[in-house]
């Protein structure tokens, strides 16, 4: 028992000493454990604890909370992939091969800036499936859902904590892009849903999630193939790069049933 207490702390003062002395004081990042005991509560909640209880209750009514939380995301979204932009005017940045800055330049700083946002977001994300419980539309709970919720606030922690920046710049870029055109969908659906019900154009955000899912593998698997050095870890390089191949399989197997099947009926993401 000694020994795997003193691996544990070991281990967490390896980690601790590895983090980025940018990232320390920001909320949610100055512990390690702040952001697994975080999507751990959520799991929990979501899975187990939520649906125990709304069991025994009706639906609770969100409808004018969900309008407001929709316009609420379209609007950071916006905002964030905006300032996203701005960066690209100000600072030179490579689509083929970006590096990794720690040092606290004006660019590392606001490119740090902007990750951190974007970790907010994925963290107010989670809120996504928690409205599902209290709807008591357990259905839309899927693996995909959740699996894709959890793993975007673990990894953007861990990159934010130790890789702030450089290659993985562009996934965030592109992601609230999407993000807002998805959350605006959203919001249609909630306040005029006769404009979404049934609609044709309703694949489009699907097909646009997947467009996005297919670039950011060719973003990341690129420099691997080239053989390129961009002072960036090669093994999150992987690691991101097979995720988003795992998501664009997932999101494309959703795409076939909601789309190219009839008439099963599944729930988007």
């Amino acid at each position: 028992m000694a020994l795997i207490t003193r691996s544990i702390l070991n281990g967490y003062n390896y980690l601790v000493d590895k983090t980025d002395d940018r990232v320390v004081d920001l909320p949610f990042l100055q512990s390690v454990w702040t952001v697994p005991l975080l999507t751990g509560a959520y799991l929990y909640f979501v899975l187990n604890l939520g649906p125990k209880l709304m069991a025994n209750r009706k639906p609770i009514e969100l409808r004018s909370f969900l309008i407001v939380y929709n316009l609420v995301q379209v609007a950071a979204n916006v905002f964030a992939f905006s300032l996203g932009i701005d960066f690209l005017r100000n600072y030179s940045y490579s689509f083929v091969c970006q590096p990794l800055q720690t040092e606290k330049n004006d660019q590392s700083m606001v490119e740090l800036r902007l990750g951190y946002i974007y970790f907010l977001l994925k963290i107010l994300d989670l809120a996504d499936t928690v409205f599902f419980v209290l709807r008591k539309k357990q259905s839309h709970v899927s693996f995909l859902h959740v699996y894709h919720h959890t793993i975007m606030v673990l990894s953007t922690s861990l990159v934010m904590r130790y890789l702030a920046g450089g290659h993985c710049f562009v996934l965030g870029l592109l992601n609230t892009f999407v993000h807002a055109v998805m959350y605006f969908y959203f919001f249609l659906t909630i306040y005029r849903p006769e404009v979404t019900r049934g609609a044709t154009w309703k694949r489009y955000v699907t097909l646009l999630q997947m467009a996005q899912f297919a670039y950011l593998v060719f973003h990341f698997f690129r420099p691997i193939i080239l053989g390129l050095d961009c002072g960036y870890p090669r093994a999150v390089m992987w690691f991101v790069g097979m995720q988003n191949v795992f998501m664009l399989l997932m999101f494309g197997d959703f795409y076939r049933r909601a789309y190219l099947r009839k008439p099963a009926k599944v729930h988007e993401h």
